[in-house]
């Protein structure tokens, strides 16, 4: 009898813990650092370029706010119905992909074709078309996970999903979240039951891809090529990988005072946004780099942990799994190109490089992660 009443007592005492008060602190945390950094490398060339030292700032401070508010409404949605809805997912993100190249809606910057423009609202696609394909592949998997041991189910589907969205991205063209898709699927593919010489098959499949695109591409491998000697071409293509690796060396243990950065100064390009790290490193150190690193660790972990709490459901182990990599994996290559540990990228350090498209959808994954946490205990 004592039994039966405490089973109660313990799930109304384990029902108030709504999310993942970790992962949401991490967010919290990385999101005002980012508004502090921003401000902090902009400030100058606002003023230069504006009139106004706050004009990044302010930008990067309203889309952090729309951005949590769409965090808490996130991790209030049922995951059962985004399960339901997973199928509609696909179609969506080629439409959203689709925008790019129409005439009147897609808009070039910087020689790419990654953004639209609607009624004076510019932003990226692709940035929630991400969340959008972990949704889609996350429902497959569920819905066969019982045939993935076939060849066709568990590797030839996926793989023609994951290229016509790939190669959508590489039309605009954007390598960096077309690999980003490719080893994410890889990930969630591998970790759904599909058999390990399959699993195998893909993988060296999506390598040689990947290697392929980068040889037969001369921008590419122009890039590699600075990326392995970048003072062959100092003043050119390695010049930008050269400034950061000076500001990362001047920063030291703990860095020369935040906004004293002088390779922010007109001397790192792209400063704000890819290699926003760079100053942090110049700014904060080592010590400041470091706490950055552990941040994002923390978070992966905690997803991960997550994710092995959905061992039993495939949809949801999936679909934690994949939103947590789209967030660390992105973290981790951009900290690999600012160090010069792998060739030079356009992409931006999630949840604190400037960029409100950026920002917006990795918000919207870190809610939906706290959705699936607050899945989870409620099942308890």
């Amino acid at each position: 009898m004592h039994q039966r009443v405490a089973a109660p007592l313990d799930r109304e005492l384990k029902a108030p813990q709504l999310f993942d008060l970790v992962i949401f602190a991490i967010a919290l945390f990385l999101v005002s650092f980012s508004v502090v950094m921003v401000y902090s490398t902009t400030g100058v060339i606002s003023t230069e370029k504006f009139g106004d030292p706050l004009y990044y700032a302010k930008r990067q401070f309203l889309a952090a706010l729309i951005g949590i508010g769409i965090m808490l409404a996130a991790s209030r949605v049922n995951i059962e119905l985004v399960k339901r809805l997973s199928v509609f997912a696909l179609p969506l993100l080629l439409a959203m992909l689709l925008l790019t190249i129409l005439p009147g809606l897609g808009d070039v910057a910087g020689g790419a074709r990654r953004w639209v423009n609607i009624f004076g609202l510019r932003f990226q696609p692709g940035e929630f078309v991400k969340v959008l394909f972990i949704i889609f592949m996350a429902g497959y998997l569920s819905r066969h996970e019982r045939t993935l041991s076939s060849f066709s189910v568990g590797v030839v589907k996926p793989v023609i999903v994951m290229f016509l969205t790939a190669g959508l991205f590489l039309m605009q063209p954007d390598f960096g979240s077309a690999a980003v898709l490719a080893l994410i699927t890889l990930c969630m593919v591998g970790t759904a039951g599909v058999r390990i010489r399959y699993f195998l098959f893909f993988g060296l499949f999506v390598s040689l891809c990947l290697v392929a695109m980068v040889f037969l591409s001369p921008y590419r491998m122009q890039r590699v090529i600075s990326f392995l000697y970048p003072w062959a071409d100092a003043s050119g293509k390695g010049y930008q990988l050269i400034q950061s690796l000076i500001a990362i060396g001047i920063g030291q243990i703990a860095g020369v005072g935040l906004g004293a950065s002088q390779q922010k100064l007109f001397f790192l390009p792209a400063a704000h946004t890819d290699f926003i790290f760079a100053v942090i490193a110049e700014e904060l150190g080592f010590i400041g780099c470091t706490c950055v690193i552990l941040m994002f660790l923390l978070f992966l972990w905690r997803g991960m942990k997550l994710a092995s709490r959905y061992a039993e459901d495939t949809f949801c182990f999936s679909l934690t799994l994949g939103l947590t990599l789209l967030i660390v994996l992105p973290a981790l290559l951009n900290i690999g190109v600012v160090t010069g540990l792998l060739p030079t990228k356009g992409m931006v350090l999630p949840l604190i490089g400037y960029g409100g498209s950026s920002l917006l959808s990795c918000l919207l994954a870190v809610g939906l992660i706290l959705a699936l946490a607050r899945s989870f205990h409620k099942r308890l």
